[in-house]
Parts: structure tokens; C-alpha cells; sequence
């Protein structure tokens, strides 16, 4: 009867040995700057020696942006990638907004073995315009946010063991921050030499229904666009920019940009 005791005992901490040594791997998700408001999200394996490539379902992510920035997707693991807007200040962040971003793939799409510790590509998005200020960020699995609000929170379905069966788990850490390397980026270092002669200027009334009035600038303005929430343009006008016809649009949400000859200016309204 001991021997067997101690044969279940030597079974049951190999069980959890093994368990361990799998939990082992998995990914985070890293940013990349490539340049002119251009950034990829990618996935970096945990250190293993795992020689069996990954085979991703379907994953997801939280980018958070300065509230009135947006952002377009240009490329995915899959092609067909998805970005849902969501307005800061409905989760309790009124300085910033986001984009969950997910992708359930057609067919799985293989990464290289864990071994091999290389970085993949899995989304690249365009912030739109030259934002100066604020920075961009991955949400972290553990922050406040993503704890009140879990839909946030990173994630990859994905096959990573090699017995013979497509079994797909979440890969990234719930419970860590899902996220490693650079995962953040300042907008203000791209535009140090930018003024700020637009800081001051203002809109009423927010929400609109049909005219929106431009106010408190001291400077002229060149140019205006509104733009939808996927960064597409709607409405541009290049004279009288004091007011702006909104009838015509939908109801939802939009960004104003204001153009002088030396700054920027995008202001988020709500088209009623």
C-alpha cells in the first residue's frame, strides 16, 4: 500500500511539473514604430524551447489613445481585422479613447516555434493626423481598466502543443500585464518643434445637431475636416471656417480638425 502511495504521489507532481512547464508559454503583445504615425502590434513568445510553430484562431487587444485621436487599421495577421471605437469617458477615462481590436481568422494562421524567439506581426494601424501631445498605448491585462472591464483585456487563441490535435487556449497571461518591450509611445517627441497658437480654440455646441461654430482662435485657419471614427473623411471646407453644416451627417460621433499654417487642432463632437 506505501509503494502505491508513494507511486500516486511521484505521478501527481509530474502531472504538475508538466502543467507547469506548458503554462510556461505563451505571448505579449509588443509596439513597433515604424515611422510617420505608423505602428504594428506584435506578438513576442515567452522564452522556451517549445519547437512547435503556433497556430492562431483568433486574438485581440485595447489601444488606447488621447481622447479626439483615431486610428485606421492597414494590415492584420489575417487581413480582416476588426477596430471597435469606445469613448473614454464611458469607462471613466474622459482624457483618453480606444479601439478593441480583434480578428477570428478564416483558416489559422501559423507563427514561428517559440524557440526561435521571434517577434510576429499581427496588426498595423495609422493614428490619423499629426497628433503633438498625449501617447498611445497597449492596455495592460492588470490595470484598473481592463479588470473593471474585461472584454479589454488581450488575449490569443492559439495551438501550441504538438499532440496531434487542434486545441486552442488563451496563450496570453490574464492576470500579468499581456505586454512586454515598448508598449507605449509619446506623441510629443515626434513634434517638439510644433506651436500651439490653436490651443485655445473651441467648438459649440456639443453636441450639434446641425451647425457647429468655431471660437476663441486668434490665428486663421487654412482648412477643415471632419472624419469618421474608421479615420475616413466626411466633410472638408476651406473658407468662411468660423461655422460648419453638420446636417447632413448621421448621428454618432466624429473628429473636427482644424488647420492653420502652422498647427493642427482635432476636437471631438457628437453629431445628434
Amino acid at each position: 500500500m506505501k509503494t502505491h502511495k508513494i507511486s500516486t504521489l511521484v505521478l501527481i507532481i509530474i502531472a504538475l511539473f508538466s502543467y507547469q512547464a506548458n503554462a510556461q508559454d505563451g505571448y505579449t503583445y509588443t509596439l513597433i514604430d515604424n515611422g510617420s504615425y505608423n505602428f504594428t502590434i506584435a506578438a513576442v513568445p515567452n522564452t522556451s524551447s517549445n519547437n512547435f510553430a503556433t497556430s492562431v484562431q483568433s486574438y485581440g487587444f485595447t489601444i488606447i489613445l488621447p481622447d479626439g485621436v483615431t486610428a485606421s487599421i492597414t494590415s492584420s495577421l489575417g487581413g480582416a481585422a476588426s477596430a471597435t471605437f469606445f469613448d473614454g469617458g464611458a469607462v471613466g477615462e474622459p482624457a483618453n479613447d480606444g479601439y478593441l481590436i480583434t480578428e477570428t481568422l478564416g483558416s489559422p494562421a501559423s507563427l514561428t516555434a517559440p524557440s526561435a524567439g521571434t517577434t510576429s506581426n499581427i496588426v498595423t494601424i495609422q493614428i490619423n493626423g499629426a497628433p503633438t501631445s498625449g501617447g498611445m498605448y497597449i492596455l495592460e491585462n492588470n490595470s484598473a481598466l481592463a479588470t473593471t472591464v474585461t472584454p479589454l483585456k488581450s488575449f490569443m487563441q492559439a495551438d501550441m502543443i504538438d499532440n496531434g490535435m487542434a486545441e486552442f487556449v488563451n496563450v496570453v497571461d490574464p492576470n500579468t500585464e499581456g505586454v512586454s518591450g515598448m508598449s507605449s509611445f509619446d506623441f510629443s517627441t515626434l513634434s517638439v518643434e510644433e506651436t500651439n497658437e490653436l490651443a485655445t480654440l473651441s467648438i459649440y455646441p456639443n453636441p450639434v445637431k446641425d451647425i457647429i461654430r468655431i471660437t476663441n482662435t486668434n490665428v486663421d485657419l487654412i482648412k477643415a475636416e471632419i472624419l469618421n471614427l474608421n479615420g475616413q473623411l466626411v466633410l472638408s471646407k476651406e473658407n468662411n471656417l468660423s461655422t460648419m453644416n453638420v446636417n447632413s451627417l448621421q448621428s454618432g460621433i466624429y473628429m473636427l480638425k482644424l488647420y492653420s499654417e502652422k498647427a493642427e487642432k482635432t476636437i471631438k463632437f457628437i453629431k445628434q
